[in-house]
């Protein structure tokens, strides 16, 4: 039978595609790799790797043995590193991406000093995860709470407040929201709506209120309202830290309250693991 750790040193040199960086990841020098597989080609027979001066290349041989060992070794990887975490705890969460990056990531080590055993593996996604087949022990969800099959309980209802730069009001009085329309209005890709439903509430009327800058995520658009490019419409529990930097105000005018809010979501059909019911009642805390 061919060396395991020739047959390894080969994959990982057929994936990565150089000699230096299939080297590191084996943990062995450059001269080491070649001296493996020599070995290799002498126990199996065939010239797998052409040698020139511009590098090592896989003859058609050794492409054939590359696809025949396909990612066997990632499995066995993956397998062992499973192995290795056996004793620890794990919660797998799913959530957006506004409120893991804007709101529970920074309020995680919270949650890690009271849970020191529970390993978090924490997943962004804009689509609704099926909690009975997916690998997830929970998760946060944008909506009105109405999603059949699991157990759900509300962490807060969302609303929409204008924020902006300071700059773009100065020292004028900003008690009256009808100077919204003097300002740019930045957009979200996934929430094009929410000017809309703002102004309305006010009403309102502003010539960027379906159109003005587009960016691909809220995120970004409060990245770009702190540089002065025009104001947001948002919730201020995602704008919170960077209000109490003075990178951004939010005027004293209307909230809109929303009919959605955001939810932790689990499947009534497992059991709720002690992370789990741990989880649900920081978030409810923290929220």
């Amino acid at each position: 039978m061919a060396s395991l750790r020739a047959l390894h040193a080969f994959s990982l040199l057929a994936k990565l595609g150089r000699a230096s960086l299939a080297a590191e990841r084996l943990g062995v020098s450059p001269s080491a790799l070649s001296h493996l597989m020599r070995k290799l080609e002498d126990e199996l027979g065939a010239t797998l790797i052409l040698r020139d001066g511009r590098g090592l290349s896989l003859t058609e041989e050794g492409q054939r043995l590359a696809l025949g060992l396909g990612d066997s070794f990632d499995q066995i990887e993956e397998a062992v590193d499973t192995f290795k975490r056996r004793g620890r705890t794990e919660l797998r969460i799913s959530t957006v991406s506004t409120f893991a990056t804007r709101w529970l990531i920074p309020k995680l080590p919270e949650f890690q000093a009271l849970q020191p055993d529970v390993e978090i593996l924490l997943s962004a996604s804009t689509r609704a995860v099926d909690l009975d087949r997916e690998n997830y022990d929970c998760a946060i969800r944008l909506g009105k709470g109405n999603w059949q099959g699991v157990d759900s309980s509300l962490l807060w209802q969302e609303h929409l407040a204008v924020a902006l730069a300071p700059s773009l009001l100065g020292s004028q009085p900003t008690a009256d929201p009808s100077r919204i329309k003097d300002l740019r209005l930045l957009h979200s890709a996934s929430r094009r709506g929410d000017w809309m439903q703002w102004l309305a509430h006010v009403d309102l009327e502003h010539g960027e209120a379906s159109a003005g800058m587009v960016l691909e995520s809220r995120d970004l658009a409060i990245q770009a309202a702190i540089a002065g490019m025009g104001a947001i419409v948002i919730d201020k529990r995602f704008v919170a830290q960077e209000i109490a930097a003075g990178h951004l105000i939010a005027p004293e005018w209307p909230v809109k309250e929303l009919e959605t809010g955001y939810w932790f979501v689990r499947s009534p059909n497992r059991p709720q693991s002690r992370p789990v019911a741990a989880f649900r009642d920081w978030l409810h805390s923290a929220a």
